[in-house]
């Protein structure tokens, strides 16, 4: 009975052999790992920058039944960057005194010689303390203020992940129609770019 099992295992090694399957080489055996440490070579390493931009500009408003939109327009400098200009969209429910603090919702380019960096919402909230509605003579400060997520990169950006925290400021006169007002706008944090 073993020699039969033995005999069986012996003809299965030699079929196995014939027709090139079989227990691998110690060469072989190498080879999947000279692959791994070709890929590992291959990883790209990445550093921590302290970031920071600034931008002044122009915000257009758009008073909506149920919202307001904004876009923003504006130059400044930023790390890496350089001397670069923003533009952002955002839409908040109102800037009305009923709320003292609205959510917005939105996104912001930043683009300059150095490369571009998209922005996105993560929690970013619009707030005004003024008690009476805004009028000409008598304008509401509006400041907007939360973090942004870094969702794209170019250039020296290319991969760059991170999350930055948005100050910005600027004021309405009105609550209907549309306006355009002066923006200053500030971010700050720490991006992951290539080393």
């Amino acid at each position: 009975m073993h020699s039969v099992r033995r005999s069986t295992v012996l003809s299965l090694a030699v079929l196995l052999g014939a027709v090139g399957i079989g227990v691998p080489s110690a060469g072989a055996i190498g080879a999947p790992h000279a692959r791994a440490a070709t890929v590992l070579a291959h990883v790209v390493k990445f550093k921590k920058l302290v970031f920071t931009a600034s931008y002044v500009g122009n915000v257009k408003i758009l008073f909506g039944a149920s919202s307001v939109a904004g876009t923003m327009v504006g130059a400044g400098k930023a790390t890496l960057v350089g001397q670069s200009t923003v533009s952002a969209t955002g839409v908040t429910t109102s800037f009305s005194t009923s709320s003292a603090s609205d959510p917005l919702s939105g996104t912001a380019l930043l683009k300059g010689p150095g490369g571009s960096l998209t922005l996105k919402t993560v929690s970013v909230y619009a707030s005004t303390t003024s008690s009476a509605a805004p009028t000409a003579t008598s304008p509401d400060p509006v400041a907007v203020a939360g973090t942004v997520r870094v969702v794209k990169g170019t250039g020296k950006f290319a991969g760059a992940t991170g999350i930055l925290k948005v100050s910005a400021s600027f004021t309405v006169s009105t609550i209907t129609g549309s306006e355009t007002q002066k923006f200053t706008a500030l971010l700050k944090g720490a991006l992951n770019v290539k080393a």
